[in-house]
């Protein structure tokens, strides 16, 4: 029997095989392919890695006032995956006063700066490119522990020349301290009283000391409203004796400096403060003072920019 070599019999499987090897490059070539292309989409999205994120960080400052309508701001911009990354700052030894805020947006420390003033004269002279843009309004509330009645500006005027009990108040340049004791006729302060950093140790401290009192931004106490005191007004005889939100908000409404529901006196407005406009700044700045962000600030106790007095 003559064996004979069948070329023709061994070429199908040797093509099947090529055939195989083929189409199997091919996939992973192309997965890879899809798997670039999914990449670039997710970036074009805002999906991007945390690494790729960190190139399009956006740093924030916020003053201690501030910091209540700040966070909830920065959390939902986050959230929503835009592509850029909001970091708030924080620090456990710098009083975070409007001062550092604009200081570290003039130096270029930081990108978006958040204070409870716009920048003065001088700051402008020394960074002329400067921008302010007002978000919200915010108020100040006396807090106690086991203090009952309303309180006069005399009988806080006794805590804080040292003469009644016991009372706190906040380290550094505070802007909720200068606008309390400026309310207050900015009296002299006793070197005995104890001081607290920002308004989280304001709180902190009056809630664990029966028969203290401080001051404090009504966003860290909107949910205790039980430490919030009423005021009456000597001068013009007018009695604060409810210092809640809905009273608040129509204070603001109201642009009267005599109205019957908060004492404008201890309101201010709120901005961001930036070195000009830039792109990724503008946006998010836009989108706080849009209609959605401007909601997120008033469920943190602080009053719409749009609601504007005197």
């Amino acid at each position: 029997m003559k064996m004979i070599k069948d070329t023709n019999a061994v070429s199908p499987v040797v093509a099947s095989l090529m055939l195989i090897m083929v189409v199997a490059g091919s996939v992973t070539f192309l997965a890879g392919m899809m798997q670039n292309m999914n990449s670039q989409a997710d970036q074009v999205a805002g999906k991007s890695t945390g690494a790729e994120r960190t190139s399009m960080k956006i740093n924030i400052i916020s003053s201690d006032l501030a910091r209540p309508a700040v966070e909830p701001l920065v959390k939902a911009y986050n959230d929503k995956r835009l592509g850029v990354t909001l970091q708030l700052q924080k620090s456990e030894t710098l009083d975070m006063t409007s001062n550092v805020s604009i200081g570290e947006i003039g130096t270029g420390i930081a990108d978006i700066g958040v204070s409870d003033r716009p920048p003065s004269s001088d700051e402008v002279g020394k960074y002329p490119d400067l921008v302010a843009q007002k978000f919200g309004t915010s108020g100040i509330v006396v807090i106690a522990n086991g203090v009952t009645g309303n309180l006069t500006k005399s009988t806080l005027i006794g805590y804080y020349n040292g003469s009644t009990q016991k009372a706190y108040q906040m380290s550094g340049s505070s802007g909720t301290q200068h606008a309390f004791m400026k309310y207050l006729g900015n009296p002299p302060i006793s070197l005995n009283i104890s001081v607290v950093t920002g308004s989280a140790g304001m709180l902190d401290a009056v809630k664990t000391t029966p028969g203290s009192i401080g001051f404090i931004e009504y966003g860290y106490v909107s949910s205790q409203a039980n430490l919030i005191t009423g005021l009456y007004n000597e001068s013009n005889g007018l009695t604060y004796a409810n210092m809640s939100y809905s009273n608040f908000t129509w204070a603001a409404a109201s642009s009267d400096a005599n109205n019957s529901y908060y004492p404008l006196e201890l309101a201010h407005p709120l901005y961001f403060v930036t070195r000009g406009n830039p792109s990724l700044t503008d946006s998010f700045i836009k989108w706080a003072r849009s209609f959605e962000g401007q909601d997120i600030i008033e469920k943190s106790g602080y009053i719409s920019y749009t609601r504007e007095f005197n």
